[in-house]
């Protein structure tokens, strides 16, 4: 409550973003670390996650010593940890105490809750995940420890480890809990399908077990399709493979509940990219609101089965120096029923971005071209367009945290996109 008695304005997602980017956050790191008998000598912040109107959450990168040796002013070990804080309110499945590693704290009149990593208070099987013995005993079934390589954290939604053990390789995957379930049916329809997706390696560990939530899944050949694509006189690439396995997508997709599309939340991630690049929130406003009437206007096309991320960075491929041939199906998290032009859009809005990040890769340019000529006949051009111009207004934060410069080439990109639905031509 405010002094008037009236209820106390929360604080805009830019200012939240500010404060736990700002010196202050030093306080709630320390608190964190205390149980641990811990406390910080230096701090960094490595990334902010912002989804809007859910929060913000950042990672910091700590060196700390044991708190008994610091205060004799004595050198103690380092120890090197990684902190996680979020805004965000959490499920309320996940409030069971504050588990080692967890604290909640206050700066500014702000809840923030802390942890230690891997001790994210959502992600439950990521401990168990990171813990190489564990991984080497029951993945592997070996002895000794697993090497293991952290390859995408999202705080609070998901992980993916890299785990590589006597010569043999396996990745671990870390949903949301309640999620869990349903990604693994996803995967076995998928399969099921003849698509290329990881195969599970487990059909599912024993419940309230500590890798109840983990999936653990074979690798696949290839590389990702966006690395393969970069090169000058990059294998030639056929945008009609990427149509050919949208329409080899498992039937029984339609039974899951259908999840918005990009360009139907185009609005609420102008919020993020306002957030992200506050000096062209005008432009930013005025550009989603331009999106949201293109989107309206144009027809999308029946509900199909839809992948719903499909972008190169979930493909992989292998090739010689001639052809390029797509080996790999990734994240199939979002498998539902959606718009066939959703998924070209994502990819070519994603592509268009990389191609614009990366001008000195010709490759990256040369495959945008020509995957926007081919979708262009494959699906309704305007409604093309103006999604993969949404999709490329959603990148635009994730683009800022590497500079504002990038941020601003991901956002010309849209603007470019969406123009061309008045010229017809991208």
């Amino acid at each position: 409550m405010n002094r008037e008695g009236g209820p106390r304005k929360l604080p805009s997602e830019s200012a939240l973003k500010s404060l736990l980017e700002g010196p202050g956050i030093h306080r709630p790191l320390a608190a964190v670390l205390r149980p641990l008998g811990l406390t910080p000598v230096t701090w960094a912040h490595l990334r902010s996650h912002h989804r809007p109107g859910a929060g913000i959450t950042a990672l910091y990168r700590v060196q700390a010593q044991p708190r008994r040796a610091a205060s004799a002013g004595q050198p103690g070990q380092t120890v090197h940890l990684q902190i996680g804080a979020t805004t965000a309110a959490l499920p309320p499945e996940t409030i069971t105490g504050e588990p080692a590693g967890t604290v909640t704290a206050t700066l500014d009149g702000t809840a923030i809750r802390l942890w230690v990593h891997p001790r994210d208070p959502v992600l439950t099987g990521l401990p168990w995940a990171t813990n190489a013995e564990a991984v080497a005993r029951d993945v592997f079934v070996g002895t000794g420890t697993a090497s293991l390589a952290l390859t995408a954290y999202r705080p609070l939604r998901r992980a993916v480890v890299r785990a590589d053990h006597a010569g043999a390789r396996a990745y671990l995957k870390v949903p949301q809990p309640k999620l869990a379930a349903g990604l693994r049916h996803r995967l076995e329809l998928a399969a099921g399908a003849g698509l290329p997706v990881p195969p599970l390696l487990d059909a599912g560990p024993a419940a309230g077990s500590a890798r109840e939530n983990v999936l653990v899944m074979d690798s696949l050949p290839g590389k990702s399709l966006h690395l393969q694509l970069r090169p000058a006189g990059a294998p030639a690439f056929d945008p009609d493979a990427l149509v050919d396995l949208l329409d080899r997508l498992p039937a029984g997709a339609m039974a899951f509940s259908r999840r918005p599309g990009w360009a139907e939340r185009v609005v609420e991630y102008a919020d993020g990219a306002v957030v992200a690049l506050g000096t062209e929130s005008g432009r930013i406003s005025h550009l989603a609101g331009d999106i949201a009437a293109a989107v309206a206007a144009a027809d999308p096309g029946p509900l199909v089965p839809s992948h719903g991320d499909f972008h190169g960075g979930n493909l992989l491929a292998v090739g010689n120096s001639e052809t390029l041939e797509i080996s790999g199906l990734l994240d199939v998290d979002a498998l539902g029923p959606g718009h066939r032009v959703d998924d070209l859009a994502c990819f070519l809005g994603h592509l268009r971005v990389l191609s614009a990040l990366n001008p000195q890769n010709s490759g990256l340019r040369a495959a945008a071209q020509l995957c926007t000529r081919s979708f262009a006949r494959q699906t309704d051009p305007e409604a093309l367009y103006a999604r993969s111009a949404a999709v490329a207004l959603t990148l635009v934060a994730g683009a800022a945290s590497r500079g504002r410069q990038a941020g601003g080439l991901t956002l010309a990109t849209a603007e470019e996109l969406l123009s061309s639905t008045r010229t017809g031509s991208g």
